[in-house]
């Protein structure tokens, strides 16, 4: 992701309907940056649909090796804000923001106050990511249908290449309305099976129950 190294961007907004990626782009986002080594620190925090800014500042806390004990939120908001201060390069990655949050109320500093902290944020509402002061927003789409296909078989494995079982297989994407949690989920599931009965019921087991309940959750 680019952004991450252009200093003159802070804030970082990534937006998309739910299943469509998000979550998985910002772990490997983090990933590369640690590898890459671009910030001394980089802290990951599951926001959800009903945040709660006590949770919110002890993960970012505890990620941090810090222990907060007081519980006024203004007052571990000001430590927080001391602690991040004291880290040269740091990135905070904010992952499924249902509503706009306050993040200097949580302690974040903002981009006058220290330049060396960027901020990552998911969110399936493009408005709330710039609400929040994004800088650069970035949308998800779906997969197109050949990417879609390439995600399956690397997940499901070279089973997808017999014959007998292709032409199921080929199916995935679509039924899965090509959104990259939902492909995941079901290659997961056949990669395993050898019968073709047992793709074509898994295939529509898995539609109806585990995707669906794992897009509500994304």
């Amino acid at each position: 992701m680019a952004a991450l190294e252009d200093d003159n961007v802070n804030v970082i907004g990534v937006y998309g309907m739910g299943g469509v990626g998000k979550t998985t782009l910002v772990r490997e986002a983090a990933r590369q940056v640690k590898e890459k080594k671009l910030f001394d620190e980089v802290v990951f925090v599951a926001v959800t649909q009903t945040p709660n800014m006590v949770n919110i500042q002890d993960e970012i806390a505890e990620k941090l090796g810090l222990k907060i004990k007081e519980r006024r939120v203004d007052v571990r908001a000001a430590r927080l804000h001391d602690r991040l201060k004291k880290i040269i390069n740091v990135l905070i990655i904010l992952d499924d923001i249902w509503v706009t949050l306050d993040l200097e109320a949580l302690g974040i500093p903002s981009i006058d106050d220290h330049k060396g902290c960027k901020i990552l944020m998911t969110s399936r509402r493009q408005e709330v990511l710039k609400s929040m002061g994004s800088q650069k927003v970035l949308p998800i789409e779906l997969l197109e249908e050949d990417e879609a296909w390439k995600l399956f078989k690397n997940v499901a494995g070279p089973i997808v290449e017999r014959s007998d079982l292709q032409p199921t297989a080929e199916k995935v994407a679509p039924k899965c309305a090509r959104l990259p949690i939902a492909i995941a989920t079901v290659a997961k599931a056949l990669k395993h099976k050898e019968n073709l009965y047992e793709w074509e019921d898994a295939l529509e087991r898995e539609l109806s129950g585990d995707v669906h309940s794992a897009i509500k959750m994304s």
